[in-house]
């Protein structure tokens, strides 16, 4: 590697080092307890104190910033030294004309693949499947595995079979009169239960919040239905996006296609499991703190971060808002792709879209040649063996097709890790406080346990973390000029084992989740994009229940605004990567 290159300086406090946080582990009564514990203010404030340190919090209230607040990560186009466009530009799908432009290698008839929305085009155009067709072949396994069988998915937590037949078929009649949408015409997409859908409560995982469906369609569902998808329902969640393990006991944990026996990551669990048994080319998911990353990551497909400001948040409950947005999950790096153009875009609603560059593919179709990557050593290789292993084979297969690997330091990560969880844990107390009034033995137990857990930090505690924010903010801006991407493993494990029953009443495992996070957390707070590509399909030591090929997965964070780059390199990704089949596979188109 070059000399390092450092991104600021750092005070002592600051520097990564790479310990074994200790943190309690609960289920079952004893969680029950502890949430109960916790919720009564006199005798919680001890148990409360104690995991607070265990987690860095008092650490953290003893540092200083002098840096102003900043509460919200947008970073203009000229703060990010990204040229702004000459004038507002929608995003497009392309047209048949510009397929072979979007890249797609030549695969052996024994590589699987999942199939894409240009394979669904092109079977409608030549006549080898209708819409209808694959809305019932989808309606089947939503009626019949979804809920039951040995072994049920749990990827949809709502769906109305009479709507999607009532969308196929306005679809088949368009693609018979030779005026499709556009290449998602027809295209099942499935949407995270945190974005409104018209006729559909947004229950955000929860088990109450069911009474109100939405009167119409968060800004990106629409631009989706619009460009003629068909809109299949609304996907699984961790209740509130409050754990990253796909957990729900009201709704059962969806499965993981590649890894049945092992947790599908979250908080957009169904989405990527939705995606991984191949269901759907594409689903949405929401991520606030890694939540579109991880079940990508755990489940072997494409995940996308967007910069914020990017897609309009018209539509999403606010969990957390000013580290979260949606963004795409996808079996295949064009899908991904295709489903930011999409999606991106200005809404006259969401002021914070208005005057952003135009999302774009601009080379998405040339190689890694002269491409900088930085990697932090100290933070990259903290994590579990295998997957450290994974993800530095597939940075070396970078190297070879061009890329540049450059060693940096990034001062101040574990001040940041602080930081985000004052940030979302208050955010989203915050925006659960009215139902948590009307009592709060109506969340899960692992809900439950960390909403009251967020009544023990203060307001000075979210104001120091905007600092820390604004800090990261700066330094990275100064990385950014020496490396064009930031590479990191996506998680620093595994799939964690299912503990026991997929309809368990919660787990509580902060030690787990802290791994999980380790690595995804620095682009919400700092509203850099971010993409999850499949780096390695291993055969884990230690093994697990029915374990043949567990995904590892790669993270690139990249500038504001630079998603095309991203996007380009889950393309190469994908093609230097095999992926085998997944154990747990539902597509309802096949492909040759």
């Amino acid at each position: 590697m070059n000399a390092l290159i450092r991104g600021g300086s750092a005070s002592p406090d600051e520097t990564y080092v790479s310990s074994v946080l200790k943190a309690p582990r609960a289920s079952g009564a004893v969680l029950r307890a502890m949430a109960a514990l916790l919720e009564r203010p006199l005798i919680g404030i001890g148990p409360a104190s104690s995991i607070l340190r265990r987690v860095g919090v008092e650490r953290f209230r003893r540092l200083t910033f002098t840096e102003a607040p900043r509460y919200y990560p947008l970073v203009q186009p000229a703060e990010a030294g990204v040229p702004v466009a000459t004038g507002p530009e929608p995003a497009s799908l392309p047209g048949s004309a510009e397929l072979e432009t979007l890249g797609d290698r030549t695969r052996s008839a024994k590589e699987f693949r999942y199939p894409s929305i240009i394979d669904y085009y092109q079977a409608y155009r030549e006549g080898n499947g209708t819409p209808v067709e694959i809305a019932e072949r989808i309606i089947a396994v939503l009626e019949n595995e979804n809920l039951r069988g040995e072994r049920p998915l749990y990827a949809f937590s709502a769906w109305n079979a009479a709507e999607i037949r009532l969308q196929a078929a306005e679809s088949a009649r368009r693609v018979a009169a030779g005026k499709p949408r556009s290449l998602l015409e027809g295209v099942p997409v499935a949407i995270k239960d945190e974005l409104d859908v018209r006729g559909y409560p947004t229950t955000v995982g929860t088990a109450f919040l069911t009474d109100h469906a939405a009167e119409s369609d968060a800004f990106v569902v629409r631009k989706l239905r619009e460009a003629g998808a068909i809109i299949l329902g609304k996907t699984n969640m961790h209740e509130i996006g409050i754990g990253v393990t796909g957990l729900n006991a009201a709704y059962g944990t969806p499965v993981n296609p590649y890894a049945p026996g092992r947790y599908p990551g979250g908080s957009s669990s169904g989405s990527g499991s939705a995606v991984a048994a191949g269901i759907c080319p594409v689903a949405i998911g929401a991520d606030g703190g890694g939540s579109v990353r991880i079940p990508a990551a755990y489940c072997g497909v494409f995940g996308l971060k967007m910069t914020w400001g990017r897609v309009s948040t018209t539509g999403e409950y606010p969990l957390a808002r000013s580290v979260g947005n949606n963004g795409p999950l996808a079996g295949t790096a064009r899908d991904l792709a295709l489903a930011y153009l999409a999606t991106a875009g200005e809404d006259p609603a969401d002021p914070d879209t208005i005057g952003t560059p135009a999302p774009s593919l601009r080379g998405f179709t040339e190689d890694l040649t002269g491409v900088r990557v930085g990697v932090y050593p100290p933070w990259f290789e903290h994590g579990n063996e295998d997957v450290v292993s994974a993800a530095q084979a597939l940075l070396e297969k970078f190297r070879e097709v061009g890329a540049e690997i450059r060693e940096i330091e990034i001062p101040g990560l574990d001040t940041l890790r602080v930081a985000h969880l004052l940030t979302i844990t208050q955010e989203m107390r915050a925006s659960m406080e009215e139902y948590l009034r009307a009592g709060s033995h109506r969340f899960g137990n692992e809900a439950r346990t960390n909403l009251a857990l967020a009544r023990y930090l203060t307001t000075t505690d979210y104001i120091k973390a905007q600092q820390a924010r604004a800090r990261m903010i700066s330094r990275l801006g100064e990385l950014f000029r020496s490396v064009d991407v930031i590479a990191t493993p996506a998680t620093a494990n595994l799939p964690p084992l299912l503990h026991g029953s997929r309809r368990l009443d919660g787990v509580s495992d902060i030690l787990s989740t802290l791994e999980t996070m380790r690595f995804t957390v620095l682009a919400n707070m700092t509203g850099n994009p971010a993409v999850s590509v499949p780096a390695r399909f291993i055969a884990p030591r230690g093994g697990g229940p029915a374990d043949t090929t567990v995904p590892v997965a790669l993270q690139c964070i990249g500038r504001h605004w630079e998603e095309p780059l991203l996007l380009r390199i889950a393309r190469v990704a994908e093609e230097l990567v095999e992926r085998p089949s997944p154990q747990v596979y539902r597509s309802p188109l096949v492909i040759g």
